[in-house]
C-alpha cells in the first residue's frame, strides 16, 4: 500500500523535475539559481538513494516503513522546494524583460 504511494509521488516528483529543469535550461537563469537548482537536487537525490539502500540492509518491517515515510517526505519536500525554484527563476526572468 505505502510502495504504491510512494510511486504515484516519485512519478509526481518526476513530472515537477522535468518542468523545472526546462526552466533551468532557458537562457537568462542567473547562475546562482542555477547552482542552488543543481545542488539542491543533488542533496534531495542523495537522501533519498540513501533511504533505499538502507531499506536492503534491513529485515525489519517497522524500519522499512520508516524509511518509506522519509522518502515520501524528502519527495513533498523537493516537489515544493523545485515549484518554489522554479516561481522565482520565472519571476526573475520577468523583472529582467
Amino acid at each position: 500500500m505505502e510502495k504504491t504511494k510512494l510511486e504515484e509521488l516519485y512519478a509526481k516528483m518526476t513530472v515537477v523535475h522535468k518542468k523545472a529543469e526546462a526552466i533551468y535550461n532557458q537562457e537568462g537563469v542567473p547562475s546562482m539559481m542555477k547552482n542552488e537548482f543543481k545542488n539542491r537536487i543533488s542533496q534531495y537525490d542523495e537522501m533519498y538513494e540513501n533511504c533505499e539502500s538502507m531499506k536492503y540492509m534491513t529485515s525489519k518491517q517497522e524500519t522499512k516503513d520508516n524509511l518509506l515515510n522519509q522518502q515520501q517526505e524528502i519527495l513533498n519536500v523537493r516537489i515544493k522546494w523545485e515549484l518554489d525554484w522554479a516561481k522565482r527563476v520565472a519571476n526573475n526572468l520577468v523583472e529582467k524583460r
